[in-house]
């Protein structure tokens, strides 16, 4: 039986809460292996990721060339297939092996979700002074319009898709003491506040914000794909616009996240820098060259030290974790796109 502690010892189980190791220990596979039998074939895009619990495996590559990994080694620290497509086969050596596995894209989202929660749910530069920080006004005269157009997000986006994008908004009311949305939940819409006052706040007390008209919230869980990082509770009876996830994909998260290709990096018209936004850990086992590493959950108290001079590379092995990472940055005003990874 796995047990937490025995889960903590492998990347990157080691930089989840309890709550999300017992959910990641949920979806894990125990799996036995006899000598000679194969684990998985090189070159395969396996749904899978594989670590190594007890006993040897063989890594083989390409060129034949074998890399033994022990149970009790630091490489037995994370899976044995880190690539997707896997670079090696991996053949149990031992008389007895035995590996856990867990669907890569359920393991993807649980870290997603961890790190997002480690994270405020509604940019704070909304909070500070930002030049679309909107004054209080009445609801009837709130331009709420105008201050969500100022917000460095929606410059990205094509005219005549913001033009699209107000057709499809669907209008709410909701009454003072209204969760809008709630912690936990799964994220189904991107919301804008058109009139009314609203508290964003969660469980543990690592935030407690207020929002006006012209702020948007929601984006993250539909970004990741990962339940809401915070509820948002109405202080008055107020109205919000708000999008359905398809309508968000294609008109605020396709024209905003871009995607670029390796061998394209150096025709970039201005400096780039490579970002890493895995834990550290999973840094330290792997990443692109030359990444520098900042966490998904720190990546918002990081901003103030980035300059507004490259263009922010991110790495896309960090599966739904870039894709929110490369919005923020944007949403925030960088300009950011996605490494494609093989």
């Amino acid at each position: 039986m796995i047990t937490q502690e025995l889960l903590k010892s492998f990347v990157p189980f080691n930089g989840l809460e309890d709550e999300y190791l017992q959910e990641a220990l949920a979806n894990i596979h125990v799996e036995e292996y006899t000598r000679g039998q194969m684990i998985f074939k090189r070159g395969r895009s396996l749904a899978k990721k594989y670590f190594l619990l007890e006993g040897q495996v063989d890594l083989i590559n390409s060129a034949f060339y074998v890399s033994t990994v022990l149970d009790d080694s630091a490489t037995a620290q994370s899976a044995l297939n880190a690539e997707s497509p896997s670079l090696n086969s991996a053949v149990a050596k031992s008389p007895s092996v035995r590996v856990f596995s867990i669907d890569a894209e359920v393991l993807d989202r649980i870290i997603a979700w961890s790190q997002s929660m480690l994270s405020t749910s509604i940019d704070e530069a909304m909070f500070n002074g930002s030049p679309f920080e909107v004054e209080e006004l009445d609801d009837q005269h709130s331009d709420w319009m105008a201050a969500l157009l100022q917000a460095p997000l929606f410059s990205k986006i094509p005219l005549t898709q913001v033009q699209e994008l107000f057709a499809r908004f669907e209008n709410v009311r909701y009454s003072k003491g209204d969760l809008v949305v709630k912690e936990g939940e799964t994220g189904d819409y991107f919301y804008v506040l058109v009139a009314g006052s609203a508290r964003v706040f969660n469980r543990s007390e690592s935030v407690d914000l207020l929002i006006q008209p012209g702020h948007f919230f929601g984006e993250e869980a539909l970004l990741g794909d990962t339940p809401r990082n915070a509820s948002v509770e109405m202080l008055t009876s107020g109205q919000l616009k708000r999008l359905n996830s398809e309508d968000f994909n294609a008109l605020l998260k396709a024209p905003v996240v871009r995607y670029v290709e390796d061998h394209l990096l150096a025709k970039l018209e201005k400096p780039y820098k490579l970002l890493d936004v895995k834990m550290p850990m999973e840094y330290r086992f792997q990443h692109v060259p030359g990444a520098i590493n900042i966490p998904l959950s720190r990546l918002r108290n990081s901003m103030s030290d980035l300059g507004r001079t490259s263009v922010y590379v991110v790495s896309g092995d960090a599966g739904s974790r870039a894709d929110i990472a490369a919005h923020l940055l944007c949403q925030a005003g960088f300009d950011a796109m996605i490494l494609k990874t093989a």
